[in-house]
This record gives C-alpha cells, structure tokens and sequence, in this order.
C-alpha cells in the first residue's frame, strides 16, 4: 500500500510558499488535505457575541471554497469536515491507514492544546506528527537570538534584526496531487450550519475570501502603489491596503509578500516600511510565544496589577454599538460592525477611547475585535491592545 499522508490545513489556505504541503507532495505519497471547521470557534463569548463573528465566518468560508477549487485543478481534493479537529484527524488517519499526519505549527495556547491532544490520539495507532514553523516572515530557527532573548520592545528587535534578517526563498506550489481513490469529500459547511444566522451579515456587504482573490489583490497593490510610485514611507500598509485580510488565515505567506515587494523595489521604489510592517507582526508573534497566556490577561505580559479596570457592560455595549459621546469613535465602530474593517489609526483610536476615557477591562475590547475583524490574528491583535492598556511592551 502507498504510504498516505493526512495535511491538516490550518492557518495556511494556500498552494504557494506552503512548506508543510510541498514536503509531502515530493514524499510520492498519497496526501489526503482535511480542513475542519472546529464549532467552539463560533461559540458565544461570556460577553454576548461570537468569537467568530459573520463577517469572519463568511470569509472563512470562502477561503476554504478557494482552497477547495484550487486543489482539485491540481488533481487532489479538500475533504470537510465539521467537529473537534483533534478527533476528527486522528479517525480520518486510521481511516485511511495514514503514516503521517503533517500540519502548520501555531503557537497560541488553544491551538497548541490541540496538537498536543491529536499526537497524543495519533500515537494511539503509530502515527507520526510533523509540524511546520510557516507563519513568519523569519522562520523561527533564523533569528539572531533565543526567544527568551526576544528583544523588550518593537524598536529594540528592529535594531537587532535588521542587519541579520535572513529570509527562506518562498515555496513553489505543487503541480500535482495524488489522492486516494476512495474518499467523502463532505460539504462546505453554511453560516447556519455553523450556529450562524445569515441575517447577522449587514447587508450590501462584500469580503472575497481565498488565496485566488488574495494574489490578485497584492499584485494591483504592488502596481498601484510601489510601481505607480505612491509614498510607502508612512502607515501600516499591511492593515490599511487590507493584504492582512488574507495574511491571517494564511491565504497569502509573510515570504510571498516578501518576494513580490522585494522584486519591485528592485526596479521602482522603496518598500522598506511594508517590510517593516511585515517584521512588527512577527515581533507580536514571538511575543506571543515568548510570554504565552500572560497576552490574555488584564495584567498584561508587563504583569502590571496597579491598573483597575471596570467591567461596565452598559458602557461597554454604547462603545460597541458606536452609541458613546463621542461621533468619531462611534462612526469607528459602526464601520467595523458592518465591513469587518478597521485602518490601523481608527483600530487605535477606538482601542484608546475604551482604555483611556471609558476605563474598561481592555480584554472586552480585544475579545470585541477578535470577534468583528477580518484579519484577526491571536497575537497581533492581543499584542496591540496590551501597548495600548499600557501592560504591553515590557
């Protein structure tokens, strides 16, 4: 019998630059790629609203439909699956007599649980894990220090890197895929299937989930921006040309975006600020790994305790509605309720006037935005609201 391996799509939506799925395409082994939809992330918070919003959950679904297309122009297929993932994969192996089980390496506390319970189900039946560190721009055995070294704050790790910074050349995408014969596909899984009401979708509203759609839109922000010689010295353009919709659930690779800026800026202008765009969101990663569970906490990776926040939720519900004194933070929110999105100016801003004027716990915030934002990331969106509750930066 072929040796057969299960891949685990993860946070990494993609054909290109995705390590894990070329190692196990030039095994010659049959690869059987599962995505699973796990419902606890959809599951209300203590607050009220889902920690997967809609708008979330639609884009999702579309990246997974993407990746699903994809695959099969290459001969594979994306089987679909709806439950606990570290069940789910661990059957699916010894349903297919799989050898291996090759997945994405994450590193928030939730996911990692989950490794751990699939290898621990996977050893059951003499099936072998192997993660992949995808998920940075520097892969992590490439930095010029250990992570209990990581530099205190976000200008100390730019000096520190800038002149050691070591980039892996991106992957090629697979020409082709061998799957098994025998096989349930399953189905793409509908907001309702998912405990979602369609109606919680504001209307008039668009996203356009996948890797096909994510290409496409780095390459014309490419040609409008750096080769039409627009200004990258200023802003975060990571968030505000919305490429990090698609970089948070890996529908795009930090090394692709990379490359492509690197390859026009050899030619046209300078790129040099989205890389460092690129460069702060691997900081909040590795603070994330470097500091764990204290990210979650109202105290902070600072462990900062003389702070008292109110849990106000009347205040809190005017703040989230955009029903506050103020008309621009409401305006803020109001635009985040309905498109998903917010520039990393109104994201402060709106963050600042919790923090700041309201006095409230900022972990309801950053729960808030976890729930409402496109491209939400654990540990960039965790990370920037403990800087601006001030238990941030050590």
């Amino acid at each position: 019998m072929a040796q057969r391996i299960i891949y685990w799509f993860r946070n990494d939506l993609r054909l290109h630059d995705n390590e894990a799925l070329s190692s196990a395409v030039d095994s010659l082994s049959e690869i059987i790629p599962v995505y699973v939809f796990d419902l606890r992330q959809f599951d209300k918070t203590r607050l009220g609203f889902r920690r997967t919003g809609a708008l979330r959950a639609r884009f999702l679904i579309e990246s997974v439909v993407d990746l699903r297309n994809r695959l099969r122009e290459k001969g594979g297929d994306l089987l679909i699956r709806i439950g606990d993932p570290e069940k789910i994969v661990s059957e699916m192996a010894e349903e297919f007599n799989a050898n291996y089980v090759f997945t994405s390496k994450e590193i928030a506390p939730e996911e990692t649980r989950i490794e751990s319970s699939l290898s621990k189900n996977l050893k059951l039946n003499n099936v072998d894990i192997k993660l992949f560190w995808m998920d940075t721009l520097v892969h992590a055995k490439d930095l010029p220090f250990p992570i209990s070294k990581l530099p205190a704050t976000l200008s100390d790790f730019y000096l520190l890197i800038k002149d050691n910074i070591k980039i892996q050349a991106p992957y090629p995408e697979p020409s082709k895929i061998k799957l098994p014969q025998d096989y349930d596909a399953g189905i793409i899984p509908s907001l309702p299937m998912l405990g979602i009401d369609p109606k919680e979708i504001p209307s008039q509203t668009s996203s356009g989930g996948g890797e096909s759609t994510a290409i496409t839109t780095l390459q014309f922000y490419i040609e409008q921006n750096v080769k039409g010689g627009q200004d990258l010295a200023s802003h975060d353009h990571l968030t505000d040309s919305r490429i990090s919709d698609w970089l948070s659930l890996g529908c795009l690779s930090a090394r692709y975006i990379y490359q492509l800026m690197k390859q026009s800026q050899s030619n046209h202008g300078n790129t040099d600020t989205m890389i460092n765009n690129l460069l702060a969101r691997d900081y909040f990663h590795w603070t994330l790994l470097r500091y764990g569970p204290r990210l979650f906490k109202p105290s902070g990776i600072k462990h900062e305790f003389s702070k008292r926040w109110l849990n106000d939720n009347l205040a809190f519900e005017e703040w989230v509605k955009g029903a506050t004194t103020d008309v621009t933070i409401n305006a803020i929110m109001q635009k985040l309720n309905k498109n998903g999105y917010l520039t990393a100016a109104e994201r402060a801003a709106a963050a600042e006037f919790l923090v700041n004027n309201l006095g409230i716990n900022w972990t309801w915030g950053a729960m808030y935005f976890e729930s409402h934002l496109l491209d939400y990331e654990v540990s960039v969106n965790w990370g920037r609201w403990n800087n601006i509750a001030g238990v941030g930066e050590v």
